[in-house]
């Protein structure tokens, strides 16, 4: 058996060390530096987020690094970018081409939210395309000849385009596991589990987010989840509320109602996009459609696109959302934010859509404790209101929760990852709360552990 440690922020290796500098004790905030050959590596650049983002600093130990690897385009791996770029960082930013796709969009959108200027902005996105360098899955690189490594992406099924990290010098192999998805998710292929057996992994870096809980939802209880609550508010000429991630939440989504609507289950109920962050990874999805699983590819090669179908509308502009709010329903209504911090979702439910009982608001992720999203599900218990834009709004509207759309592997997913690895010698858990990855400590080992349903993330 390896050897699992929960909450440590170094690990040593033969020729260096892996540093935890961010989700070390928690699961936002996502940055490790690997030192390992004589060189300086940054794996992921992110943020803290919700409680988290309060005590968040920017580590000094993230600077004067000789490259900046990442394995997704979520910002709590990528959020600290700017700041880094801004400090002066000049040398090679790899990724896979769809991740630093969905990353310049995911920046430039969090960097207007933050009210930087068109020049700022502007400039961040002119210094990022010159460092990102594009890493093809499954190819060992030595970066742009800067890095006497070898480093491999492999797939992690987690969004688009999302990886682990197969780093290897002359005397030491890490691997980064990235966030990995659920096996049999729509849309992706699973992670990648043919590792090789060449050489001893001197250290695993896995994700822990779920490693208290096993999820209790299969994706086919979220398809009937999904067509009971549309048709009982449909019946009722209401409107669902989806307030969804940008980001790989939206995507699956409307997977979901695709197969709903080709089956013939779900009829004449509009389907409006009303996310232009949502709409452009939407796109990107569409570019790198050689990266879906075969059971998506083959729908696409009889004509089917999974994300597309009669009754879907997209809303570009302001405009048109304010058309969308005043249509009457039914009608399902996918706007961003996910957890209602923003976005065009709050001018829905303001103008009307949680004080009305007929609605149902639908959340398919976890809401953290204080969110508008967290607030609204307490409000609905009790009758009470909520502030949403300066707003008193009475809850209403009828709230569920889609379980089981997580985009995370649960804790028995992930030991199938982890077994997958030949001749590890240490686990070094993160992105995951001390609890959690105390928990999946003790279920590696063997060691019984009460069987839990997850909340989302």
């Amino acid at each position: 058996m390896s050897d699992v440690v929960a909450c440590t922020a170094v690990h040593p290796l033969p020729d260096g060390e892996v540093r935890l500098l961010g989700a070390i004790e928690s699961v936002t905030g996502a940055m490790t530096r690997v030192d390992i050959g004589g060189q300086k590596l940054l794996v992921d650049c992110g943020i803290g987020q919700g409680r988290e983002a309060r005590s968040w600093v920017f580590p000094d130990a993230a600077k004067g690094v000789d490259a900046v690897l990442l394995t997704h385009g979520h910002l709590d791996h990528i959020g600290s970018l700017p700041q880094l770029l801004d400090g002066g960082f000049d040398k090679p930013i790899l990724a896979t081409t769809a991740t630093l796709d969905i990353a310049r969009i995911s920046l430039e959108d969090s960097l207007a939210m933050q009210r930087a200027s068109f020049r700022e902005i502007q400039w961040f996105l002119e210094t990022f395309d010159k460092l990102a360098h594009p890493i093809p899955y499954d190819r060992s690189s030595g970066p742009t000849g800067a890095l006497n490594l070898n480093v491999t992406f492999r797939e992690a099924g987690h969004i688009l385009g999302s990886a682990s990290v197969d780093i290897v010098s002359d005397k030491s192999r890490v691997i980064l596991s990235g966030d990995l998805g659920r096996p049999g998710s729509p849309i992706l292929k699973d992670a990648f589990t043919h590792w090789g057996n060449a050489r001893d992994v001197d250290v695993v870096v896995m994700e822990s987010t779920y490693g208290s809980r096993e999820h209790e939802h299969g994706h086919d209880d979220i398809e009937e989840k999904l067509l009971s609550v549309v048709k009982e508010t449909a019946a009722k000429k209401g409107k669902i509320f989806i307030p969804a991630f940008a980001i790989g939440r939206t995507q699956v989504l409307l997977y979901f109602l695709n197969e709903l609507v080709e089956s013939g289950r779900l009829q004449r109920v509009p389907v409006a996009l009303d996310t232009p962050m949502g709409l452009l990874v939407t796109e990107t999805y569409a570019k790198f459609r050689q990266l879906y699983d075969a059971e998506t590819i083959h729908k696409l090669s009889r004509g089917d696109d999974p994300l597309d179908f009669d009754d879907l509308y997209v809303s570009k502009k302001g405009r048109d959302s304010a058309r969308i709010r005043s249509a009457p329903g039914p009608m399902i209504i996918i706007a961003g934010s996910g957890m209602i911090t923003g976005g065009r979702i709050i001018n829905h439910l303001v103008d009307g859509g949680l004080a009305d009982p007929r609605n149902t608001l639908l959340f398919v992720g976890h809401q953290s404790v204080g969110t508008p999203g967290r607030r609204i599900q307490e409000a609905a218990k009790s009758g009470a209101s909520v502030w949403l834009d300066g707003e008193e709004v009475p809850v209403r509207a009828r709230i569920e929760t889609l379980r089981g759309l997580s985009a995370h592997a649960d804790r028995k997913e992930l030991k199938a990852w982890l077994s997958a690895i030949p001749r590890v010698k240490r686990v070094a858990l993160h992105h995951g709360e001390a609890s959690a990855q105390r928990d999946l400590v003790a279920y590696l080992e063997g060691k019984a552990l009460p069987s839990s349903s997850s909340h989302q993330h």
